[in-house]
């Protein structure tokens, strides 16, 4: 394999937590009701702004997302991403694989993750929600990043921690790869459709590409 994308979070980033942190107060303020994490997990596919939308009184918006982003950005301080999954990322950038990120969490936030945790070095290419119209299980962010970087079908990987990851590397015509390697992922469990391959330790993810 010469390129691997990769979903974000509950892949390469321990965010899940964080999120729901950020939806739960901003639903809280703005909603006056409080989302179970499976709830918040069941509205993801648009980015955090078309979620908001689609809760928040219109006149209230830009205020609700002014207060997630503000909540989402703070929990970066008291929180570290796992330094296996930086390992991992050493290891494949140093064996000359070439990766990108395609996500469906817009870019403001995605932004806010990359910069603070130091992960924006290792990908060539970051396509999130707010580049794409039709999201994940929708390949059009795996085609756009497969085209940004010249990448062949048959030489690439999806990596990912949802069905819809995986729905989305196979509509691409890739080798996915489900993964349950951070304390939360949207998937804690068997995937439907199975992907072609299944890892719990990014160290073996690793291993398994490097062979």
């Amino acid at each position: 394999m010469r390129t691997i994308l990769f979903d974000f979070d509950g892949t390469v980033a321990d965010t899940l937590p964080l999120i729901f942190t950020a939806f739960r107060s901003t639903f809280q303020q703005f909603h006056h009701r409080r989302y179970a994490d499976e709830e918040i997990v069941a509205m993801f596919g648009p980015t955090e702004t078309g979620i908001l939308q689609a809760k928040i009184p219109p006149d209230q918006v830009e205020q609700a997302l002014d207060h997630f982003f503000r909540v989402y950005a703070e929990g970066h301080r008291h929180v570290h991403n796992p330094a296996e999954i930086a390992l991992m990322l050493d290891r494949l950038r140093e064996a000359g694989i070439v990766m990108g990120i395609v996500t469906g969490k817009g870019r403001r936030s995605a932004d806010i993750s990359l910069q603070a945790w130091g992960l924006a070095r290792y990908f060539d290419v970051v396509i999130t929600g707010d580049d794409v119209s039709r999201p994940k299980p929708d390949p059009e962010g795996i085609l756009s990043a497969m085209e940004r970087l010249g990448a062949r079908a048959e030489q690439t990987l999806y990596v990912g921690d949802s069905d819809a990851d995986v729905l989305a590397g196979r509509a691409a015509a890739l080798v996915t790869v489900g993964v349950d390697w951070l304390p939360v992922t949207q998937k804690a469990g068997r995937f439907q459709p199975e992907p072609d391959y299944l890892f719990t330790d990014p160290g073996a993810f690793a291993d398994w590409v490097l062979g």
